[in-house]
């Protein structure tokens, strides 16, 4: 059984509803040639976020592998690891 994920689904009649929109928007049609280039579907490729991982933030920091190691900084103490960056952690 295939399904798909309800994220996936979500993300795709939201960029058919955001094309239909812009098709008939009158805002499109005062657009420059540039402007509404970047307003392509192939252009949103170029419009994602690159997400990084951030630190969770606890009141409690442990090392949880062999790759994690502690660094003090700005008064607070800090945990990165070489070998799984899920593992930052933050004392705040």
């Amino acid at each position: 059984m295939n399904r798909i994920s309800p994220f996936i689904s979500f993300t795709r009649s939201f960029s058919i509803l955001s094309r239909s929109i812009l098709k008939t928007s009158p805002l499109v049609s005062s657009m420059t040639p540039l402007q509404s280039k970047l307003m392509s579907p192939s252009a949103s490729s170029l419009l994602t976020q690159n997400f990084t991982r951030g630190f969770k933030v606890r009141t409690s920091v442990k090392k949880f592998c062999s790759g994690c190691y502690m660094v003090r900084r700005k008064g607070r103490l800090y945990v990165y690891c070489k070998l799984n960056k899920k593992h930052k952690q933050c004392q705040g």
